[in-house]
């Protein structure tokens, strides 16, 4: 289980403030969202200068890129050029209703060597999960999740069991009633994340974790990845405590309708 972290490229003149959070954030691996560059109609004109920028300050240090939508084509094929360029292998992006759109840019994706991690609504059935994947094969269905979507830790857990073979990425982040995107430890945060923790051991998830704070909240991010680093370390598989357990099998149980 790795932990990253997210950090927000909306426009050039950004970077400056990225590079001065990765000097203290060494030597963690980076998401880097360029969402907002990529829908951006001067997207193309300014790849070149992207790509050179990018690579100067991330410095192999970038694991995955977002980019939301890019349904169209020739968005998809200049995104992929600049990934090619950076020489990052995992580009996220928003699920797309057309699951021909899917494979094709699946297809596409995997002429660069690039493995494609798809967004998903946050209500994605086991079912169709299954029919995605039929659909894409021989490509394998990737999917990253949200936990402060979820209305519980109970429905975490469900979503993680349920979906488990697919789910690639888990974005970590907390919230209060009217805002999202806060340190997973904010005093104010409605998600206890000691219990987050916890589950993902019991049911021996071992991908990536993102931590993805709102751009005010990165000074947050360093504390909190010792903190968590931590926590998982001190929560080994064979010290699950019974409470989690019960829970877990609980929801195995209903799942199984037993």
């Amino acid at each position: 289980m790795r932990l990253l972290i997210s950090l927000s490229l909306r426009r050039l003149k950004d970077l400056e403030q990225i590079e001065k959070h990765l000097r203290t954030l060494t030597p963690s691996r980076v998401e880097l969202d360029i969402s907002k560059m990529v829908t951006s109609e001067d997207f193309e004109k300014f790849i070149p200068l992207i790509a050179v920028e990018l690579e100067d300050v991330l410095k192999d240090r970038v694991e995955y890129i977002r980019a939301s939508k890019v349904s169209e084509r020739g968005i998809v094929e200049r995104l992929l050029s600049l990934l090619d360029y950076l020489d990052v292998e995992k580009v996220i992006l928003d699920y797309v209703e057309d699951t021909e759109k899917m494979l094709d840019i699946v297809d596409e994706a995997s002429l660069y060597g690039v493995k494609v991690v798809w967004r998903v609504k946050k209500n994605l059935t086991i079912e169709e999960a299954s029919e995605i994947a039929n659909e894409l094969a021989p490509h394998k269905l990737r999917i990253c999740i949200d936990v402060s979507s979820k209305r519980s830790i109970r429905d975490f857990v469900r979503q993680v069991l349920g979906l488990g073979g697919y789910i690639e990425v888990i974005y970590l982040d907390n919230k209060t009633s009217e805002m999202r995107g806060l340190p997973i430890f904010h005093p104010e945060g409605k998600i206890n994340y000691v219990k987050v923790f916890k589950v993902l051991r019991c049911v021996s998830y071992e991908k990536d974790l993102v931590l993805k704070y709102r751009s005010a909240y990165y000074d947050s991010y360093m504390r909190d990845l010792q903190l968590a680093e931590s926590i998982l370390s001190s929560v080994g598989s064979q010290v699950i405590d019974s409470r989690t357990k019960r829970l877990v099998e609980s929801v195995l149980k209903e799942m199984m309708n037993l």
